[in-house]
Order: C-alpha cells, then sequence, then structure tokens
C-alpha cells in the first residue's frame, strides 16, 4: 500500500467515526430535549393539582382587611392647635378667599341652570344602578326553628334576614349577617336573588356587636354560580363627612332587598364600646338593625352597618350606623375562624385637667359589662387601667391595640389604680379572657 493511499484510509475512517459520534450525540440531544419538553408538560399540569392539594391539606386561605388611618381624631376631646392655626400671615386667610370664590362660582352655574325632569331620571337612573349593583351582593339568611304548640305538636317557623357576600378564597364565600340570623343554630340557608340555593355554616359570630360571618364551601359544581357572586369590596369610614350619599342595602325596610338613600347628617367620634372606642353615623333615614341593613358610601364600598346598640326602646326615628373602620381587625378574625378576646370594660382617657387633679394617667372605667372576665375579676367602675400585662396603657387606643394581640383563655394580668381614703393606690387583678 502506498504512503498516499494509506492516509487517505486512515484520513476516511476518521472522518466516518466523527460523523457517527456527532449523529448519535445529536440523537441524544433529541431525547433529552423531549424528556425536558415532557416532563415540563407533567409539571405543569401536575402543579395546580398538587398546589390545591396542598392548599386543602394545610388549610384553607385566611383573609387579610386593610387597615385604615383614623384621620387625626383627638381621643380626650381636648382642642390641639397646629402651629398653621398659632401662626400669623400663614395660608388659611388666602386659601379661604380662594375656597370662597370657587363656592360662588359654582353657586353661579347651579343658578343659571334649568333643570329638567330629564335630569332628575338621569340622577335616579344612576342611583338605582348603583344599588342594582350592590343588591347583586345581598342573599336572604334562613333561620328555620322547631318549636312545639300547646299540645305538644311539632312547629316549625322560619325567619330571613339579610346577608352580604364580602370575601372569598379558593375554597369559601364569606358573608357578613346579623348575629339574630344565626341564633340558636351552627347553619342556616342562603338563598340568592335568582333563587340558588346553599346550606352555610357559622364561621363566627360577635355577640358584642351583633355580627356573625357564614362560610358558604365553593366547589366544582357550584363554581360557576356561587363562585361568581359579586363582592361588596370594604371602604373607609373614617372619610365619610357630613352631607354624604349613603346606600343602605340589605333589609332596611325589613324586607330582604329593599334599598334606601340617604344623607350622612351627625357624627360622632370616641364613642364609647366594649374594650374600645368607636365612631357612629347618623343618616337622616330609618333602617331595620334586627334583619340586617347594610351601608355603603356613593362608590359601592361597605362603610358601615345600622346597629340597635345606642337606640332606645321605640326610638327608631333615625338609624344609628357602626362604622366600619374600627372594627376591621376584628370582622377579620372572624373571616379567619378566629374569636376576639373580650375583657367587658367601656372607658376613656384621663384627660390633662383630670391629671392636674391628682388622677393618675390611664384609661378611666366608666363601666364594666357584666359576666365579662372584668367583671369576674373583681375590675370596678372608677378604677384606672394603667396597664395590661407588660404592655402600658395610657388611652383607649392602646387598650384596643393591646386586646388585638391577646386571645380567649388567656390569663391577663390587671394593673389598676383605685380611688382609696386618701389616695390611689395600686392593685393587681388577674382576668382570664373570654371570647365575644
Amino acid at each position: 500500500m502506498r504512503e498516499d493511499e494509506f492516509i487517505t484510509q486512515h484520513i476516511a475512517e476518521k472522518k466516518q467515526k466523527r460523523k457517527k459520534l456527532m449523529g448519535l450525540a445529536g440523537k441524544a440531544a433529541l431525547a433529552g430535549a423531549g424528556f425536558a419538553l415532557g416532563a415540563a408538560v407533567v409539571a405543569c399540569a401536575a402543579c395546580p393539582m398538587i398546589a390545591k392539594r396542598w392548599k386543602a391539606a394545610s388549610g384553607k386561605e385566611s383573609v387579610r382587611i386593610e387597615r385604615d388611618e383614623s384621620e387625626g381624631a383627638v381621643e380626650n376631646n381636648e382642642q390641639l392647635s397646629s402651629p398653621v392655626e398659632n401662626t400669623e400671615g400663614s395660608g388659611e386667610e388666602s386659601a379661604a378667599v380662594e375656597n370662597k370664590n370657587v363656592r360662588e362660582q359654582v353657586e353661579q352655574v347651579l343658578e343659571s341652570r334649568n333643570y329638567e325632569l330629564s335630569d332628575l331620571r338621569q340622577m335616579a337612573g344612576t342611583l338605582r344602578k348603583l344599588a342594582d349593583s350592590a343588591d347583586a351582593s345581598v342573599v336572604s339568611v334562613t333561620h328555620e326553628q322547631a318549636e312545639r304548640d300547646w299540645f305538644n305538636n311539632a312547629l316549625e317557623s322560619s325567619e330571613n334576614y339579610a346577608g352580604l357576600a364580602v370575601a372569598k378564597t379558593e375554597n369559601e364565600l364569606l358573608f357578613l349577617t346579623t348575629s339574630a340570623a344565626v341564633e340558636g343554630t351552627d347553619s342556616v340557608t342562603v338563598t340568592l336573588s335568582r333563587g340558588d340555593k346553599a346550606t352555610a355554616s357559622v364561621k363566627m359570630r360577635d355577640s358584642v356587636y351583633h355580627l356573625a360571618v357564614l362560610s358558604v364551601p365553593i366547589t366544582d359544581e357550584n363554581r360557576e354560580s356561587w363562585g361568581k357572586l359579586p363582592l361588596v369590596p370594604f371602604g373607609n369610614s373614617y372619610r365619610l363627612k357630613r352631607g354624604e350619599l349613603l346606600f343602605f342595602v340589605g333589609s332596611p325596610l325589613g324586607m330582604i332587598h329593599s334599598v334606601k338613600y340617604g344623607i350622612l347628617s351627625n357624627v360622632q367620634t370616641n364613642v364609647s364600646v366594649v374594650d374600645g372606642y368607636a365612631t357612629i353615623y347618623f343618616p337622616d333615614v330609618s333602617a331595620d338593625a334586627t334583619s340586617g341593613s347594610w351601608v355603603l358610601n356613593a362608590d359601592g364600598e361597605l362603610v358601615g352597618w345600622v346597629t340597635d346598640l345606642f337606640s332606645e326602646k321605640g326610638e327608631n326615628s333615625t338609624a344609628t350606623v357602626m362604622g366600619l373602620s374600627d372594627f376591621k381587625p376584628a370582622i377579620e378574625r372572624m373571616m379567619n375562624g378566629k374569636e376576639t378576646a373580650l375583657l367587658g370594660i367601656y372607658g376613656r382617657q384621663v384627660g390633662s385637667a383630670q391629671r392636674d387633679l391628682g388622677m393618675p394617667a390611664g384609661v378611666y372605667i366608666s363601666r364594666v359589662e357584666q359576666n365579662t372576665p372584668a367583671y369576674a375579676a373583681g375590675v370596678q367602675p372608677g378604677d384606672i387601667l394603667i396597664s395590661l400585662g407588660e404592655t402600658k396603657i395610657q388611652n383607649m387606643r392602646d387598650l384596643e391595640s393591646a386586646m388585638e394581640k391577646l386571645s380567649k383563655g388567656e390569663a391577663l394580668r390587671l394593673t389598676l389604680m383605685r380611688n382609696g381614703r386618701e389616695k390611689y393606690e395600686t392593685i393587681t387583678l388577674t382576668a382570664t379572657l373570654a371570647g365575644r
């Protein structure tokens, strides 16, 4: 064999081997890519199922409600002046003049405008659309009761209350209703306006503020009907001002799916309630509290509910509305199946005038609710609460913040100042917190 033939033969063999190796490598790459693609497809299909099963195994989703900041209410009602109010030559006068000019211009335009019946119809149509949109979230809550007559014959009676769809997770739909709707039962029947019915369980109730949260499970069978029920969003009741338009949906007339409109006439802040403060609102209309009347602002947001906590018997001239923002933490706990801790006191911050007279700083207890932990522990009206456990209490906001972190069943040390014969003396009591 010649030298050139040997070289040609060996080079050709090397090229053929290289082609074979490249072919095998290509096949391996294609196989790897196919395997990776198949794995990706399987993962995409399996992950939602795994996530869904994991959620079911680890428990239901928690509900979170965004908190609202109070717009500067002075708790002890002392008049605090701002630097602007005490500074001469500030922009306050010019701002007042500018507002006056704007108001005059608006009044001139309104006076020159000739309103017709079509304008009134257009306004009524706008209000009707807002009311209809909110009413789509209203449900009828039926509470069936079994009773017996004088001859021991079984009788069944049912009462209807209004509920409002306000939150939803992957597994359940949550409604607010009144505590009267769930009195003596753990389940009720919830009915949509179009007639669909479902059994709802009582997730949590608050006996102090007469609220309850209902839960309707969302399943594959009812996801199209119940899973797509519109929700009423939570609003900020701290922003409500006198003269604003309010919507009353649910059962303001004592009939489900009735609606009313009213103008907010008065606002009272720092109203003493159990273990805290509240802001209450007075519109120029009456509304039924027991059946469930839910209050919305002009944006269709929930800002409160009608309550009878501050009403005297026979006094139903105007509705009393409990502002939502003060109770968002409690409602959030209810939606997540947690009870709010109860101590059972009404109080008010000791003001500077009282401190000048020798009263200690803290929360002056004006009333102790009977059959509550504070009552059982021996707390008395006139005591001044200065600490809960290791937390110092100087005002009712401190008390509210401290109570939010506590749970039912906790043994809590109360440090109080009690007026003795000559001076205030420190006493320590222990209260085991209950649930509301």
